[in-house]
């Protein structure tokens, strides 16, 4: 398949994803107004160990990428360090909106949250370039939804921007990731293989990101 198609594919399961994450129960919660800070509290934890591993699958990912995709390489590594102290950003926002549970790092990930470290993992060590479409999807939903949720949150919870540091941070920054993304990806010359596991990863990243707003605990 023409690398122009192939690229056109993969752009169409990414915005595909995008458009489905306010699917949602904790997006809905959010949109409706319906949202307590026991369900805030919730998704941090939640989302605690995918921030807290992510740098160190960028950089697995960077370390098994082939030479021939340079700029993959590259940018995974860089990725990685700029991802490093995000997790700081969900102790911090839980400190200031009066957590009292455990640490996040005390306790195993939530089931939803493993599902989508165990991707991962799987993919930064196995076929490592598509530890890029993972970024696209969740640098894209950030992009797209951060902003508006973001301020809807603080809206229905009365937080300052402070308590939800973790959030509005991204809301901005995802908006310079999705493009640097996606000219990391244009100049990678990918095989059929290559090609189908990026796919494959974007379209289950989207899945089980996703199943971290929508588990039980936002019932």
């Amino acid at each position: 398949m023409p690398t122009a198609d192939s690229l056109s594919k993969f752009d169409a399961i990414v915005a595909s994803q995008i458009e489905r994450f306010p699917s949602a129960k904790l997006v809905r919660r959010v949109q409706d107004g319906n949202i307590t800070l026991a369900h805030y509290h919730a998704l941090l934890t939640t989302i605690f160990h995918q921030t807290y591993s992510g740098p160190y699958t960028f950089a697995r990912a960077g370390v098994n990428c082939a030479w021939h995709h340079e700029a993959a390489k590259e940018y995974l590594i860089r990725h990685a360090e700029e991802e490093r102290t995000h997790w700081r950003w969900v102790l911090d926002d839980l400190r200031a909106t009066g957590y009292a549970g455990p640490s996040p790092r005390d306790l195993p990930p939530h089931p939803a949250c493993m599902a989508y470290i165990g991707l991962n993992e799987f993919v930064a060590d196995r076929f490592p370039v598509a530890r890029l479409a993972i970024a696209s999807v969740l640098e894209g939903i950030g992009a797209t939804h951060g902003g508006t949720y973001g301020r809807q949150l603080l809206g229905a919870l009365k937080l300052t921007k402070d308590q939800a540091s973790f959030f509005l941070s991204h809301a901005e920054t995802d908006k310079t990731h999705t493009v640097e993304l996606r000219e990391v990806i244009a100049q990678c010359h990918l095989d059929a293989e290559e090609w189908q596991w990026m796919n494959y990863a974007a379209e289950t990243a989207g899945m089980f990101y996703r199943g971290m707003y929508d588990h039980e605990g936002y019932a």
